[in-house]
C-alpha cells in the first residue's frame, strides 16, 4: 500500500468519524427540537385558556409576567435550536474544507487543524473542526508552509505549519484532496471559478485570500473601507466580514443587529445565501431610501432613484434637463453641503429673539437667563431641542406662580362672594388664570415652532440670504441657476431625489436625528453611489455601529453626481478610527475580459490585476443593417443556451431601452426582463438595466448597443465599464452604425471583431 493511498484511507476514515458524530447531534438536536416544540405549544395554550386576559390584581400580573417570561425563553430556545440543525445538515454534506498541521513552539508533535464553517467537539469535549473564523483558523489564509502565528486571547502563539490540504466534500462524499504549499489561489480557486454561475454569490470561505481575510478579521478599526476593483470579492468580503463578528461578538449580537445598505432588491436576493451557506441567519438588508423614507414629514412623497438615474442617462438637452442636470451635480458637491451646514449654523446661533418671560407683571425669566439656557446649558443639542428644553424650563418656573395665582384669585373671590360654594370658587379661579395664561403659553410654544422644509426652502427663496450661506463658494450665475432649479423642483407634498439626501440632513441637524443603536454593525455596498450628505446621515443614524463600507470609484454609473473619493468618505468617520484598504486583484472575470475592460479606462482610480484564467476574447460585433441587431442577439443566446450557459444577461444602458428590446426579442427566444420592480433574479436568460445590474455577475453578458449613438461621453464610461464587468466567461458587444469612441481606443488585439450577417 503506498503512503497516498494510505493517507487517503486515513481521510475517508476521519470523515467517517466526523459525518458519525454529525448525525448523533443532529439526532439529538432534532428530538430536543421535537420537546421544545411540544412544549412551546403547551406554553402557549396555557396562557391562552388560563392566562389573565387583563390582570385585575397585582398577583395576577406578576403570574401573566412570569408565563410571558418563560414563553419568550421557550421562543428562542426553538430558534437556537433550529439554527442548529440547519448548520448540522449544512455541516453533514461538507463538514470541512482544509486542514493545517500546526506545531506549536515549545510542544513535540503537530496538532491536526480540521476548518470547517462551524465548530464541532467530540464527546470528550475535543475540538474535530474549528470554525473558519476562529483564530487558529487564520493561519490557512494567512500563511504558507513554514513558521506562522495566530493572536488569541492567550497572546500570539507561534509555531510552524508543516502541511496545508484542501478538500472537496459534496454531500458527505470525499470528491478530492491535495496538498498545497502554495498560495490558495491556485488550483481550487481556479476549480471554483471556472464553474458556471448559480445565479446567486457563493460563500467561498476556501478561496479567501490572505489581503480578503485581512479585511474580514480586522478588529482595530470599527470603520474600515475597501476601495476594490471589479470582481476583486468585495461584497463577498463584507458578508464573509459580518459572520465574523457574528462568531466574535455571539453572545451580544445576532443577524438581526447587523443591516446591509444594497443598491436594490434585485441585488439583496443575489446575496441572501451566502450567510446562511456561512452558517447564521441572512441579515437585515435595505436601500437608503427605503430606510429614510418613512422618517419623513407624512405626506412627503419622494422621487425613486432609479427614475433620477433613468433621467440623466435618457436626457434630451433641453434647457429644462441641463438645469436639473446641473442641480443633480451642485446638491452632491462638498460645496453645497458646507453651505447647508453654515446655514444650519447661522440658524442654530441666531436662535430666538428672546424677551423678558413675565406673567400679569411677575418676572418668569429675564431674556438674558432664557438666552443662557438657549447658548450654554442646552448648546449641545439641535436648534429645535434647545428650544424645546427652554420651553420646558419656562413652563416649570410658569407652575409655582400658576399655582399662587389661582389661590390668591380664589381668596379674592371669597372675599366677594360668601355665598359661593368651595368647589365652584375652585374652578372659576382655575379658569380665569388659564385665561390670562393663554396669551404666555402661546408665547412660549411658539419659541419651537420651526418648520424644516420653510426653512430649507427659505435659504433658497431669499437670494440674499442664500449669497450670504454661500460665502462664495459658487460663481455668482452658477448659484443662481442652481437657486431657481431648487425653486422649481421643491414642493411640500414631494422631494425630487438628488433633494431628499440634503433636506433630510438639514432636518436632522434642525430637529435632531433618529437614532437606530439596535445595529451594531452595517455593510455599505456601492459606496461610490452614495455622496457625502449620505454618509453624514448614516454617521448620526448608527452611532452604535461598526462600519464596512465596499465600493469601486471606476464603477460610479451616475454621470451626474458628484464623485466623493475615499478619502473624503474616510474624513467623514475621522472620529471613529477608519482604515482603508485597497484590493487590486480581480478574480471575477477571464484573463481576457479583465485585459479588455482595463482598457476602457484611461486612468483607472484603481487597478486591476487579473489572475491566470484564460478564456476566450470579448467579441465586438457590428450589424450591418439595424433591423438585424435582434436577430443577431437572438441567435447569439439560442447558441449560449444550447452550450448550456444559462446564466446570461442582455444589458442595455437604461430601462427604456431594455423594454423596447424585450418586446423585440421575447418574439425571438425565451427572456425575461428585470425591472426595478424584481425583486429575485431568476435562471435563464434575461435583459436588464445597467443600474440594476451593478454588483451582479453572469456567465455571459451581451451588450446589446455600444454604438455611439448609446456610449459617447466621458461620463459614460464607467457605465460601459460597470456593465462589461458582469461577465464571468464570455463578452459580447453589438452596435450598428458607428462604434462608440470609448471602445475604439483600445488595443485590437484585446479583442475579436465580426459582422452580422457574415
Amino acid at each position: 500500500m503506498t503512503a497516498q493511498t494510505e493517507d487517503r484511507r486515513y481521510e475517508e476514515a476521519r470523515l467517517a468519524t466526523v459525518q458519525t458524530v454529525i448525525k448523533q447531534e443532529l439526532k439529538a438536536k432534532m428530538t430536543f427540537f421535537s420537546r421544545l416544540k411540544t412544549l412551546l405549544q403547551q406554553e402557549r395554550k396555557d396562557i391562552w385558556e388560563d392566562g389573565p386576559r387583563l390582570p385585575d390584581s397585582f398577583a395576577s400580573a406578576v403570574t401573566l409576567t412570569q408565563q410571558l417570561s418563560g414563553l419568550r425563553n421557550t421562543e428562542v430556545s426553538v430558534e437556537y435550536n433550529r439554527r442548529m440543525i440547519t448548520k448540522l445538515q449544512r455541516m453533514l454534506k461538507s463538514p470541512y474544507f482544509a486542514r493545517i498541521d500546526f506545531r506549536e513552539n515549545g510542544t513535540p508533535t503537530a496538532e491536526k487543524i480540521y476548518i470547517g464553517i462551524s465548530t464541532l467537539l467530540d464527546e470528550a469535549g475535543r475540538p474535530l473542526i474549528y470554525d473558519w473564523r476562529a483564530p487558529v483558523s487564520s493561519m490557512f489564509y494567512d500563511y504558507e508552509l513554514g513558521p506562522a502565528e495566530y493572536r488569541c486571547e492567550a497572546g500570539v502563539i507561534s509555531g510552524e505549519i508543516s502541511r496545508k490540504r484542501q478538500y472537496k466534500i459534496v454531500d458527505g462524499r470525499m470528491v478530492y484532496m491535495f496538498d498545497c504549499n502554495v498560495k490558495i489561489d491556485d488550483e481550487i480557486l481556479q476549480e471554483i471559478l471556472s464553474q458556471h454561475s448559480d445565479e446567486k454569490m457563493r460563500a467561498i470561505v476556501t478561496s479567501i485570500q490572505r489581503e480578503q481575510n485581512r479585511v474580514i478579521r480586522n478588529e482595530e478599526h470599527p470603520v474600515v473601507l475597501v476601495q476594490g476593483t471589479a470582481g476583486s470579492g468585495k461584497t463577498s468580503i463584507a458578508l464573509h466580514r459580518a459572520a465574523y463578528y457574528l462568531y466574535k461578538e455571539r453572545d451580544q449580537i445576532t443577524s438581526k443587529n447587523i443591516l446591509i445598505f444594497s443598491p436594490n432588491q434585485l441585488f439583496a436576493d443575489y446575496i441572501s445565501n451566502v450567510l446562511p451557506e456561512l452558517g447564521e441567519e441572512m441579515a437585515l438588508c435595505t436601500t437608503f431610501q427605503d430606510l429614510v423614507q418613512p422618517l419623513l414629514p407624512p405626506g412627503l412623497s419622494v422621487e425613486d432613484r432609479h427614475n433620477q438615474l433613468e433621467f440623466t442617462l435618457t436626457t434630451d438637452n433641453s434647457a429644462d434637463d441641463r438645469l436639473r442636470a446641473e442641480k443633480i451635480y451642485l446638491q452632491t458637491t462638498p460645496e453645497f453641503l458646507a453651505l447647508i451646514d453654515t446655514y444650519q449654523k447661522y440658524l442654530t446661533d441666531r436662535g430666538r429673539p428672546f424677551s423678558d418671560l413675565q406673567f400679569e407683571g411677575e418676572m418668569v425669566l429675564r431674556k438674558e437667563e432664557l438666552q443662557a439656557l438657549y447658548d450654554e446649558y442646552y448648546a449641545y443639542l439641535p436648534l429645535k431641542k434647545r428650544l424645546v428644553q427652554v420651553q420646558q424650563r419656562a413652563f416649570y418656573l410658569l407652575r409655582p406662580i400658576t399655582a399662587r395665582k389661582i389661590k390668591e384669585y380664589a381668596q379674592h373671590l371669597a372675599e366677594e362672594n360668601h355665598q359661593l360654594p368651595a368647589a365652584e370658587i375652585k374652578a372659576r379661579s382655575r379658569l380665569a388664570v388659564r385665561k390670562k395664561l393663554q396669551p404666555v403659553h402661546a408665547a412660549i410654544r411658539a419659541w419651537s415652532d420651526l418648520d424644516p422644509f420653510q426653512l430649507y426652502r427659505e435659504l433658497f427663496h431669499n437670494q440674499e440670504l442664500l449669497v450670504k450661506m454661500a460665502a462664495g463658494r459658487f460663481p455668482p450665475a452658477t448659484l443662481n441657476r442652481l437657486r431657481q432649479a431648487v425653486l422649481k423642483t421643491l414642493r411640500p407634498d414631494h422631494l425630487f431625489y438628488e433633494d431628499l439626501a440634503p433636506f433630510f440632513y438639514f432636518r436632522g441637524k434642525i430637529e435632531g436625528f433618529p437614532k437606530f443603536p439596535e445595529i451594531k454593525h452595517l455593510i455599505i455596498d456601492e459606496a461610490q453611489d452614495y455622496t457625502l450628505f449620505h454618509y453624514r446621515i448614516i454617521q448620526e443614524l448608527f452611532p452604535a455601529a461598526t462600519l464596512t463600507i465596499l465600493g469601486d470609484p471606476n464603477q460610479t454609473i451616475h454621470p451626474q453626481q458628484y464623485r466623493s473619493s475615499f478619502a473624503e468618505i474616510e474624513a467623514v468617520f475621522a472620529a471613529r478610527n477608519p482604515r482603508t484598504f485597497t484590493l487590486s486583484k480581480s478574480y471575477r472575470s477571464t484573463r481576457e475580459i479583465t485585459a479588455f475592460t482595463h482598457e476602457l479606462l484611461a486612468e483607472p482610480a484603481v487597478e486591476s490585476v487579473a489572475i491566470n484564467r484564460p478564456g476566450p476574447k470579448p467579441l465586438v460585433t457590428k450589424v450591418t443593417d439595424p433591423n438585424l441587431l435582434f436577430p443577431a442577439l437572438a441567435d447569439r443566446i439560442r447558441a449560449l443556451s444550447a452550450a448550456g450557459f444559462s446564466s446570461l444577461a442582455v444589458i442595455g444602458k437604461t430601462a427604456h431601452e431594455c423594454q423596447t428590446v424585450y418586446e423585440k426579442l421575447k418574439a425571438l427566444v425565451p427572456i425575461r426582463l428585470l425591472t426595478k420592480e424584481e425583486k429575485t433574479l431568476a435562471s435563464g436568460p434575461v435583459i436588464i438595466p445597467s443600474y440594476l445590474a451593478k454588483g451582479l455577475e453572469f456567465d455571459t453578458v451581451l451588450i446589446c448597443d455600444c454604438s455611439h449613438a448609446v456610449y459617447h461621453t466621458p461620463e459614460e464610461l464607467p457605465i460601459l465599464y460597470t456593465v462589461c464587468t458582469r461577465a464571468l466567461h464570455q463578452l459580447f458587444l453589438y452596435y450598428t452604425g458607428e462604434l462608440s469612441p470609448l471602445l475604439t481606443r483600445i488595443n485590437p488585439d484585446l479583442y475579436v471583431r465580426s459582422v452580422y450577417p457574415e
